[in-house]
């Protein structure tokens, strides 16, 4: 199967973004909040980084299966189609 790259919307979307306002369904939502999330929890909130490219999904997508990549993707196309 080859590369799945992720969505631009990724570059800029944090993971409790995705999580909350795609609908990624209950298994992924459940991944997001239990595996990405946290991730920012340690962080002291002074230090929470500005640049996208530090906390977007997209630094986190060798987390997911190639599955779960392509249903983000999906819903993603959907999302950005919403706004067309």
């Amino acid at each position: 199967m080859p590369k799945i790259k992720p969505h631009g919307l990724f570059s800029v979307w944090s993971p409790d973004e995705v999580a909350e306002c795609l609908g990624v369904g209950p298994n992924l939502y459940a991944k997001i909040w239990n595996e990405l999330v946290p991730i920012y929890d340690k962080w002291p909130r002074s230090e929470v980084p500005d640049d996208f490219s530090k906390r977007c999904l997209a630094k986190w997508w060798y987390k997911f299966t190639p599955e779960e990549q392509a249903r983000l993707n999906e819903l993603a196309i959907k999302h950005e189609g919403a706004y067309i």
